[in-house]
C-alpha cells in the first residue's frame, strides 16, 4: 500500500489526539482524587460505587433516627425523673398531715403545697421538644395536659412514636401521658381532697394509691432505661457498618495516587515521544520546497 504524506499526518494527529484523551484521563482522577468521573470510566466498579454510596447514606439515615430518638428518651427521662420527685414529696406531704396532731389550719398549708405540685407535674408532663409534647401520643402538636381542670385532663392519646433504626428494626420512643403520668396526677388529687376532709384515715389511705402511682412510673423509666441502653448498641454497630462501608467505597472509587502518578508519567512520556517522532516523520514535501 502506498503511504501518503496526508495519510502519515492523519495517523500523527490520530494518535497523538488519543494521547492527550488518556492523559486528561489520568490527570482527571489524579486531581479530583476519584477513580471513576463517569461510568464508563469503569462500568462494573460504577455498579459498585453506587451501591456502597447507597448503603453508607442509609447507616447515616439510621444514625440520626437513632440520635434522634435517644434525645427524646433523654428528655423524657428527665421529665419522668423531675415528676418522681414530686411524688415523692407528694407522699413526705401526706405522711406528715396524716399525723393526728396537726391542726386543720397545718393541714391547709399542706393542701396548698400538694395543689402547687400537681400543677407542676401536669407542666412537666407538657414538656416539648423541637415543637412537640414528648407525652402526647401520636397528638404530638397537641399539649396533653389541660391545666384548667382539676385534677388536669390528658388530651393525648395511647399510638406509639416509631423510628426506624435499621432496615425493618423499628423501636418506640414515647411514653404516653397516659401510662406515667395520669395515674400520678390522679393520686395527688386524692391525697389532696383527703387533706381538705382534714381526716387523717381518709389521708393515711392515700398512700397505697400514690405508692401505685409511684410503682408505674418507676416501670415506665425503667422502659425508658432499656430502649436506651438498646439505642446505643444499635449506634454502635452501625458506626461500625458505616466505617467498614466506607473502607470499601474508598478502595472502589478513590484513585490510587501512586499508581495514577506512573501512569500519568508513562502517558506523559508516550506523547512526548510522540510530538517528537511526528515532527522527524512529516518532513517538508516536493511541493513545499518547490514553493
Amino acid at each position: 500500500m502506498r503511504v501518503t504524506h496526508g495519510m502519515l499526518v492523519d495517523t500523527l494527529l490520530k494518535n497523538l489526539s488519543g494521547n492527550l484523551a488518556r492523559m486528561e484521563r489520568v490527570y482527571q482522577q489524579i486531581t479530583s482524587a476519584r477513580r471513576i468521573s463517569r461510568p464508563s470510566d469503569y462500568p462494573v466498579g460504577t455498579a459498585t460505587v453506587l451501591r456502597l454510596g447507597s448503603a453508607a447514606q442509609e447507616i447515616e439515615q439510621y444514625l440520626a433516627n437513632v440520635e434522634q430518638a435517644r434525645t427524646w428518651l433523654d428528655l423524657t427521662d428527665q421529665a419522668l425523673t423531675t415528676i418522681g420527685q414530686s411524688l415523692q414529696r407528694v407522699r413526705e406531704l401526706v405522711v406528715q398531715a396524716a399525723n393526728d396532731t396537726l391542726s386543720a389550719d397545718d393541714r391547709q398549708a399542706i393542701w396548698a403545697e400538694l395543689t402547687a405540685l400537681q400543677e407542676q407535674i401536669a407542666t412537666t408532663g407538657n414538656y416539648a421538644h423541637a415543637g412537640q409534647y414528648l407525652f402526647a401520643g401520636s397528638t404530638t402538636q397537641t399539649e396533653p395536659f389541660d391545666l384548667s381542670t382539676d385534677p388536669p385532663t390528658y388530651r393525648g392519646n395511647n399510638d406509639q412514636l416509631l423510628r426506624l433504626i435499621d432496615r425493618g428494626v423499628t423501636v418506640d420512643i414515647n411514653v404516653p401521658g397516659s401510662v406515667a403520668i395520669v395515674p400520678v396526677l390522679q393520686a395527688v388529687k386524692q391525697a389532696r381532697d383527703a387533706v381538705a376532709s382534714n381526716d387523717p384515715n381518709a389521708i393515711r389511705a392515700t398512700l397505697a394509691t400514690i405508692d401505685a402511682a409511684q410503682t408505674q412510673l418507676l416501670a415506665a423509666q425503667a422502659s425508658v432505661g432499656a430502649r436506651v441502653n438498646r439505642l446505643d448498641a444499635q449506634r454502635d454497630r452501625l458506626l461500625d457498618a458505616h466505617t467498614s462501608t466506607l473502607r470499601l467505597l474508598s478502595e472502589a472509587g478513590d484513585t490510587d495516587m501512586a499508581e495514577a502518578v506512573t501512569r500519568f508519567s508513562k502517558e506523559e512520556l508516550t506523547y512526548r515521544a510522540a510530538l517528537q517522532a511526528g515532527a522527524r516523520a512529516i518532513q517538508p514535501t516536493l511541493l513545499d520546497f518547490l514553493r
